[in-house]
């Protein structure tokens, strides 16, 4: 019965790979658009990538940097380039003691840039 099964169960390659008739070579092949649409997804999916990942380690040393300054304020360590009232001036942005560190809104980016 197994045998009988088997020998069902295999198919016997044709010699010739021909298409069905009717058929057209041209027409079952992608061609040159269906190239260039692969190589543009390609490409938009390179881009995005390599987008993600730069937003994901901007993310983790953001993280990084906020776990260090909560560590040193914890352990009485002041911030690096702390004045001698216990505050961060930030450079150039007139910044306060209680934003953070974070950039003020209407920066460069930001929803306020129209």
């Amino acid at each position: 019965m197994f045998l009988d099964l088997s020998l069902a169960a295999t198919v016997t390659p044709s010699g010739d790979p021909t298409l069905k008739p009717g058929l057209d070579p041209s027409s079952v092949t992608p061609g040159t658009l269906g190239f260039l649409a692969t190589l543009f997804v390609v490409v938009v999916v390179i881009f995005l990538i390599r987008d993600m990942v730069k937003r994901i380690r901007r993310v983790r040393y953001t993280a990084e940097v906020e776990q260090a300054r909560a560590q040193g304020a914890a352990d009485g360590i002041p911030p690096a380039g702390a004045d001698d009232a216990g505050q961060r001036p930030l450079p150039g942005r007139g910044g306060r003691a209680d934003d953070g560190g974070r950039p003020l809104p209407g920066g460069k980016h930001g929803p306020d840039n129209r």
